[in-house]
């Protein structure tokens, strides 16, 4: 039963950061007065210390910030800026850039773009990984390197685990090992 739980919780995490990956910021209702706002751009000039986050889009300031340090979630962080440090999250972390070391306890990673290395039950990069990623379950699209039960890429470096898929790999399935050609 306990097996169970902690499946289900890691699960509903994976899925909540799967589904924010995909659908992205949720865009404000259209009001019929007030033309719609265009979103908010990423400000490159400011640079935050410490950040903390405690879901999707919360707090507001947490979509835009870029955190040269620390940014925390309990249970989520996320937004569209850049970390150069470290992520840390209970549930999920859902930056957009990673330059540095991403860490969900007992959930997901999911990031555009990484520079370093991912570490959580399941992780996923959008765009490039450039770096490694160790987890039960890894996906990426370019380079990296993968170390979990099942990886799955289209081109990754190296990939070691249980099952590995890689489209462009020594052959686009392998068990234990598997390279890009």
């Amino acid at each position: 039963m306990k097996v169970f739980a902690t499946s289900a919780i890691v699960l509903s995490a994976a899925l909540c950061c799967l589904n924010a990956f995909a659908q992205g910021p949720a865009a404000p209702a259209p009001v019929a007065e007030a033309p719609i706002a265009a979103p908010a751009a990423v400000d490159t000039s400011r640079w935050d210390a410490v950040l903390g986050g405690f879901w999707f889009h919360s707090p507001a300031s947490i979509d835009t910030a870029n955190v040269k340090g620390l940014k925390w979630g309990l249970p989520i962080s996320s937004g569209d800026g850049t970390v150069k440090g470290f992520e840390w999250s209970f549930l999920c972390g859902a930056t957009a850039n990673i330059e540095g070391f991403q860490w969900a306890m007992i959930g997901a990673n999911c990031s555009e773009n990484v520079c370093g290395m991912q570490m959580a039950l399941v992780n996923c990069v959008g765009k490039t990984l450039d770096g490694l990623q160790f987890g039960l379950v890894n996906s990426c699209v370019v380079e990296g390197a993968q170390v979990g039960i099942v990886n799955s890429a289209d081109n990754a470096g190296c990939q070691i685990g249980l099952v590995n898929l890689n489209k462009n790999g020594w052959t686009p399935f392998m068990v234990g090992f598997n390279h890009s050609k």
